[in-house]
């Protein structure tokens, strides 16, 4: 097999040299100018605080708003305007709760289709997937070698700066944001490794091509590693090393499993998803068992912590299943719902500390199920193309892994409530989602057979 086949038979362009000729400026600024305010935000602790998250969803909205003038209305969809609709009728007919409220988390959810809008446009377009991974990634190792040394210079000096385990309502808001940049530098050097395979590289020139290739990738894994150690969330480490190593396994199968490769290589493949499985189940169990936002001692009760936000959250939720109490009303939802029995878990920072439940106290059953059919289509649409050759696989599995992290995080130690994460992952959805949607479409003068070898 040849390398050009091998990467043909991977998912990627068969031309090996790289190739950006259809990349204008104005097609890359909005793109880097959006990738600008998410690391900004992410510099303000993931944008937690309402102000910021209303200032980077004002900002990320008027650049995609930039971003479709630009691309032109082929790249506009019925689902954009759909969710766009959908979201602002949510809002101004007072399905939402008030305004007052609600604006903050109804500006972080418009802002992210917008950005899911972008991931959209730069998937169909020649090279920019590839400027986007690597802008991602290089901003990323930016904000992560940031929050080490201030988390060195906090221990080092006494009354310093607040450190990583202190800058997050959380540990595991920390957790989640670090393990997702992670998983984004991981992906790319799993794509580099496949390439040095499928062109049989000798093991003199690997190290060359990680360092050449893979630089910031290296950087982003080391350095969003490091910091999620420091956050000191046993349960995001171990949701993280699962979630990476079934990362491995599902992306380097078709290698690890051909008929050459030794024994051991072979028995690894075997064993990594039962690892991954048993790490994500340590992790889960963890979280439900052995809270860490909850201080031990006196007040907590022959019931777990978990079990008693839950069960407190479900009661609130059965007064008013269908709409639910309002966008934001968790705050005010968690105080009603307090009692001296379960004082110390409803107190705890973190809320609900589960996305479902969340959701389904903040929206009912409608704003649930609406959300829970919009992301299924859109997976839907991405499985659906992985079984095609002209479509950069990599990429689809990133924003797989990455829905997968979200999801454990979610039913474990957060409710997902950083903006910063959801902005990255929409814009990763978005992507995938522009990918498969030009694979299955198989239209002739396809965009994806002309993107760089970077993706």
């Amino acid at each position: 097999m040849t390398p050009n086949t091998a990467n043909a038979s991977l998912g990627w362009r068969t031309d090996p040299t790289p190739s950006r000729r259809g990349l204008r400026l104005r097609d890359v600024a909005p793109m880097m100018a959006a990738i600008g305010v998410l690391t900004l935000a992410n510099l303000m602790y993931g944008g937690a605080q309402p102000i910021v998250a209303l200032s980077g969803s004002t900002l990320l909205v008027g650049i995609a708003l930039v971003s479709l003038l630009l691309a032109g209305p082929r790249h506009v969809t019925v689902g954009m305007l759909v969710g766009a609709l959908a979201i602002g009728a949510f809002g101004l007919t007072g399905l939402a709760g008030p305004l007052d409220r609600a604006g903050p988390n109804l500006a972080v959810l418009f802002s992210a289709g917008a950005l899911w809008s972008m991931g959209y446009i730069a998937a169909r377009h020649r090279g920019m997937l590839d400027l986007v991974w690597s802008g991602l990634i290089w901003s990323s190792a930016v904000f992560c070698t940031w929050m080490f040394f201030l988390d060195v210079a906090a221990t080092m000096s006494a009354g310093g700066p607040a450190n990583i385990s202190q800058s997050f309502e959380t540990p595991g808001q920390g957790a989640l944001l670090f393990s997702l940049l992670a998983i984004i530098g991981w992906g790319r050097l799993l794509h580099i490794v496949k390439q040095m395979d499928a062109e049989a590289l000798p093991r003199s020139r690997m190290v060359e091509r990680l360092l050449r290739d893979g630089l910031g990738s290296l950087l982003l894994v080391g350095l969003s590693l490091s910091c999620l150690a420091l956050t000191g969330s046993v349960v995001g480490l171990a949701l993280a090393a699962s979630v990476l190593i079934f990362h491995t396994w599902w992306d380097s199968l078709s290698i690890t499993m051909r008929e050459h490769r030794g024994i051991l290589v072979r028995f690894a493949a075997i064993l990594a998803p039962i690892a991954a499985l048993a790490l994500a189940a340590l992790g889960v169990g963890l979280a439900w068992t052995h809270d860490e936002n909850v201080v031990p001692g006196a007040g907590v009760g022959p019931v777990l912590p978990h079990v008693q936000r839950f069960e407190a959250f479900m009661q609130a939720w059965m007064q008013k299943p269908a709409f639910g109490y309002g966008i934001g009303s968790i705050d005010t939802v968690s105080n009603q719902m307090t009692t001296l029995w379960n004082a110390k878990a409803m107190l705890a920072p973190g809320h609900a500390q589960n996305v479902f439940v969340t959701w389904l106290v903040e929206a009912g059953i409608v704003g649930f199920v609406a959300l829970a059919l919009c992301l299924l289509a859109m997976h839907a649409r991405i499985f659906s193309a992985l079984g095609s050759r002209r479509v950069p696989r990599t990429f689809i599995r990133l924003a797989v892994v990455a829905g997968l992290l979200l999801l454990l995080h979610g039913v474990s130690d957060s409710s997902i409530d950083l903006p910063t994460v959801v902005w990255i992952y929409a814009l990763l959805l978005g992507s995938a989602c522009g990918l498969a949607t030009a694979s299955v479409g198989g239209r002739r003068s396809n965009p994806l057979s002309e993107m760089s070898s970077g993706m």
